[in-house]
């Protein structure tokens, strides 16, 4: 008896510090889709393609260290579900941090901004390759990405010191970032001749303050000097039963450059009926690229989801996107369909 019982403790003290710290959670998803795509452009014929939107794998946890401490980390990685081999891994946000059960969070890594985070739900095809609100310029259909047409602010900012608040009377929240210049050579026009070059604690700031209750979302956030920009954005959300409408207002320009003025504006509205949620986009983005020159591109576009579940759907999207650059005007129409599956 006295044998079992010493195997016993000694077998408790070996997995007692196995047990201490909860496993992390292996997550991922898979989105892909088959776009007809038709570019308005010479020489260019229509095309089918597969594209991967934003599918993803990553890791996550927490480990709790007292009643007020818990320590949490994340990496995640983008993969290539339409194609396999070199560059398959891309890197998404990974950090790790210390959470106060009443002060809020600090966060070290690669984060997403918080003005990027403040978008919500505004975005209709978010993560689409070709859809999302800061994709319209990507290469496609054999038509080489154009710049300053998509959205600026989309950021995930290396050598990010973060901080999340908690909710203050459940409803409140700031979310701010610093990022450290981490350059010793010295700008080469003091000072902010070069965007983000300089060694400050906080040579870029990202952040955004939010109200959320069931129904309202408000959000106002700002970039300084973060990738080269200075923006500000406005975003609002309200939910009436199953009938959802967002928008967002932004304006900015680019650090030290004249004639780089960009104001944006994004409606959306979804619509669930059971398993199907209907959705609809209209987007407006306007860049300045010098005197009395700017590019222009405006969305048009709707889409349909069916959720098997709540980790499976499959979808459809229908959009329009023209793009003026400096006068030239190009319109591409999409098609498709796709699947997304979470795990």
């Amino acid at each position: 008896m006295k044998r079992n019982l010493l195997a016993l403790a000694i077998g408790a003290a070996v997995l007692l510090p196995l047990t201490a710290q909860a496993a992390p959670t292996v997550y991922g998803r898979l989105n892909l889709s088959v776009d007809y795509v038709d570019v308005d452009a010479t020489g260019l014929e229509p095309a089918w393609v597969v594209n991967s939107n934003a599918s993803r794998i990553g890791v996550k946890g927490n480990e709790k260290l007292s009643d007020d401490f818990t320590a949490v980390y994340k990496a995640e990685w983008q993969i290539n579900g339409d194609m396999a081999g070199g560059g398959d891994l891309g890197g998404r946000e990974r950090y790790i941090g210390l959470k106060h059960s009443s002060l809020g969070t600090i966060r070290l890594g690669a984060i997403d901004s918080p003005l990027k985070t403040s978008e919500d739900m505004v975005d209709a095809f978010n993560d689409h390759a070709v859809l999302d609100m800061a994709n319209l310029g990507n290469a496609v259909a054999g038509v080489p990405a154009v710049a300053n047409v998509s959205l600026s602010g989309q950021s995930r900012l290396n050598n990010s010191i973060n901080y999340v608040s908690p909710k203050v009377l459940d409803v409140f929240g700031a979310n701010i970032t610093f990022v450290p210049g981490e350059s010793a050579a010295p700008c080469s026009v003091p000072p902010n001749g070069n965007p983000g070059c300089g060694n400050d604690l906080a040579n870029g700031i990202s952040a955004a303050f939010s109200y959320e209750d069931d129904n309202l979302y408000l959000s106002a956030a700002l970039d300084k000097e973060i990738a080269g920009k200075d923006l500000i954005r406005a975003v609002g959300r309200y939910k009436m039963d199953k009938l959802v409408f967002a928008g967002l207002y932004q304006q900015g320009e680019t650090v030290n450059a004249a004639n780089s003025d960009e104001t944006a504006f994004v409606f959306s509205a979804s619509y669930e009926m059971d398993k199907l949620t209907f959705r609809g986009e209209l987007l407006n983005n306007t860049v300045e690229t010098g005197v009395a020159t700017e590019n222009q591109t405006d969305l048009i576009g709707v889409g349909v989801d069916y959720n098997f579940s709540q980790n499976t759907k499959v979808y459809g999207n229908l959009a329009q996107v023209k793009v003026d650059i400096a006068g030239t005007d190009t319109t591409n129409m999409l098609l498709g369909g796709g699947i997304e599956v979470r795990f």
